[in-house]
């Protein structure tokens, strides 16, 4: 009998480790899927608007070719970096920006002398169709919220600063892309909560339920469109 409660205490402890390990490995797993969804869900809007300034570049079959050349030799650079164990962290942010800036120089000399002229185009026509967007969302913000001439001043300052160490952060070719999104997040955080102080409290709280109503009417309209 003895032999026997020894024995079935041992398989109980065997199985609820067993069961412990089974459920750390599930949560690492569904971990590991949702950072990498969100890292996708990311990237996809700047994917989207990538291809589409592509596709208005009209790249011939050589072209895409070599942008196609340039995109797996950066990858597998980048995997040799990441397999590196012995790299400092430092060192790998570094060695990570060079690489981009790398595939950055290599992209711009595929493309002709027209096609740089308009890239540049697009990016210009993007920046003003951002700015005339920016504008119409400060004077409707400035009608539901009743703000004051000094308000939208102080906000269009708040703006205008924003735009301009994002820029800078942008164009830093020592940083590598996920220490620009790291930096412009905390930018951006900072930035909007230097907003929030030029609003009165009772304007921040109809700033938060217009912004809870938006949210309810997005979720009506899917699960409309979904039903």
């Amino acid at each position: 009998m003895k032999k026997y409660l020894l024995a079935f205490s041992a398989f109980a402890i065997i199985a609820l480790s067993a069961n412990a390990q089974t459920k750390r490995s599930t949560s690492d797993a569904n971990q590991q899927y949702s950072a990498t969804m969100i890292h996708k869900h990311s990237n996809g809007k700047h994917n989207h608007h990538g291809f589409a300034m592509m596709k208005q570049l009209n790249l011939s079959e050589v072209q895409k070719q070599q942008m196609k050349d340039l995109n797996t030799n950066y990858k597998d650079q980048l995997k040799q970096l990441e397999q590196n164990d012995n790299i400092t962290l430092k060192d790998y942010r570094s060695k990570k920006a060079s690489l981009e800036q790398e595939r950055k120089s290599k992209f711009e000399s595929v493309l002709t002398s027209e096609q740089k002229d308009k890239m540049v185009k697009m990016k210009k026509d993007e920046s003003e169709k951002r700015e005339m967007m920016a504008q119409k969302r400060m004077e409707k913000m400035k009608t539901d919220l009743n703000l004051s001439d000094n308000q939208v001043s102080s906000l269009q300052t708040q703006r205008k600063n924003l735009m301009e160490q994002s820029k800078v952060i942008k164009e830093n070719s020592s940083l590598s892309q996920e220490q620009k999104k790291e930096q412009l997040m905390s930018l951006r955080k900072t930035s909007k909560e230097n907003m929030n102080s030029i609003l009165t409290a009772d304007q921040l709280k109809k700033k938060e339920e217009m912004k809870n109503n938006r949210m309810n009417e997005w979720k009506n309209k899917k699960d409309n469109k979904e039903s």
